[in-house]
């Protein structure tokens, strides 16, 4: 006999809302998706999903998990290899919900929720870039200023909220230095 959907347990209609959210908001993306579609979508009154996720945001917040969090483990699930090509993997798999990523960016200053998530995902990829930048770097170099200057590309100077440990004029340099000295060693 099919549980009543009283008997279903927390966490497994959190998981099913989550799926349905999923779902919607890759359609119709953040603006185009109300709560209340997400409850007619699971078979749930749209007032009962506030009490699973209080806010649209934390409802967000958990789509945007389970998406990083499902495309990690698939990337980890590989054999150990080069961090560079996980990071690769990782974007690339994630490609079809950037539209979501951004939402997500800007909305961050809204909820701790969507902050965490997306605190979570900038960890990841900025491990495995400096992996792979340690792995080609000569010894000795300046790891500190290469974790800046990554966090401004994956970013955007423009629209970063990080605080950096150096001053804006110091990463252009670091950026135009960087850029030149490629370019000389490729003639």
């Amino acid at each position: 006999m099919p549980k009543n959907r009283q008997d279903i347990p927390k966490a497994e209609r959190q998981a099913e809302l989550v799926a349905h959210a999923r779902e919607l908001f890759a359609e119709n993306g953040y603006r185009g998706t109300s709560v209340a579609a997400v409850g007619r979508a699971a078979g749930i009154a749209p007032a009962a999903v506030h009490w699973y996720f209080p806010t649209k945001d934390d409802l967000f917040a958990a789509v945007v998990d389970s998406i990083f969090g499902e495309t990690r483990a698939l990337v980890e699930a590989e054999p150990a290899g080069d961090p560079r090509d996980e990071l690769v993997d990782l974007l690339v798999r994630m490609e079809p919900y950037r539209g979501l990523h951004r939402v997500a960016y800007e909305r961050m200053d809204e909820t701790e929720a969507l902050r965490a998530v997306y605190g979570r995902m900038q960890d990841w990829l900025e491990e495995r870039l400096l992996a792979a930048i340690s792995q080609r770097a000569a010894a000795g170099a300046d790891l500190a200023s290469i974790t800046d200057l990554a966090h401004v590309l994956f970013e955007g100077l423009l629209i970063s909220v990080r605080r950096l440990d150096r001053p804006t004029g110091e990463l252009v340099d670091l950026l135009i230095t960087s850029l030149v000295a490629t370019a000389e060693a490729s003639r």
